[in-house]
């Protein structure tokens, strides 16, 4: 599973987890206020391995799409490299 997609999911359950048992004993808006912050720290803490593979494939896809920008512009410019 793609890690951007497994941190949000952490992160959306961590919320839940925190959110969900606040709202019984308080208003609404409170407890999603506190779930919010709740998950944010805790997220912080917890999900330091998630959060660090996430940015790696973040990197990898960016490098890849500007290696593949500088490809495209070497063939406009004419520059092929013959292999």
């Amino acid at each position: 599973m793609n890690p951007v997609v497994k941190y949000f999911l952490a992160r959306l359950a961590l919320f839940a987890v925190i959110a969900t048992p606040l709202s019984f004993f308080m208003n609404l808006w409170l407890a999603l206020a506190l779930g919010l912050i709740g998950s944010m720290v805790i997220g912080f803490l917890m999900l330091r391995g998630h959060r660090e593979a996430m940015i790696d494939h973040i990197d990898a896809a960016v490098k890849r799409r500007s290696e593949e920008k500088q490809r495209l512009r070497a063939e406009l410019a004419g520059e092929t490299d013959t292999e």
